[in-house]
């Protein structure tokens, strides 16, 4: 009996990272782990393209800070990318080490628990809202895909 009760409030927890779909895009495990800092954070989440048609992600903004950057990293250091192509069919991963969004200037710390608003704008399917999660840096990296 415990262990279902813990199950299934296990299973109410926004620790699945938030997820939306809008036309051919669909946006799943977006999550923001937790920062130590209190003006930037990060953001991961799995984008997929289930049209026939090539899409890109060409903008990025939100209500909780002040500017949203897609970044890559490369060689061991961030560098701002204009825009993400997400090829007909396929996904792309945004996770450390790779593809990932950096929000600066947040209107708050964002703190376990919170979740913060992003607004993806696609070349072809338009505006796609989702909301992520912040949660644990361990946790938020063990939902990714």
């Amino acid at each position: 009996m415990i262990v279902a009760s813990a199950l299934a409030v296990l299973g109410c927890r926004s620790s699945r990272g938030g997820s939306t779909t809008s036309g051919g895009i669909s946006i799943s495990h977006a999550v923001v782990p937790a920062s130590p800092s209190p003006t930037d954070a990060s953001a991961f989440m799995m984008i997929e393209n289930t049209s026939a048609a090539p899409d890109s992600l060409t903008g990025v903004s939100s209500p909780d800070a002040e500017l949203v950057m897609l970044h890559e990293m490369v060689d061991n250091r961030m560098e701002m990318v204009e825009g993400l192509a997400v090829p007909a069919e396929s996904r792309v991963l945004l996770a450390p080490g790779g593809y990932h969004l950096m929000l600066h200037r947040l209107t708050r710390p964002a703190a376990v628990g919170d979740t913060l608003t992003l607004h993806l704008q696609f070349a072809q399917a338009g505006e796609v809202v989702v909301r992520a999660p912040v949660l644990r840096y361990t946790e938020a990296i063990e939902l990714l895909p």
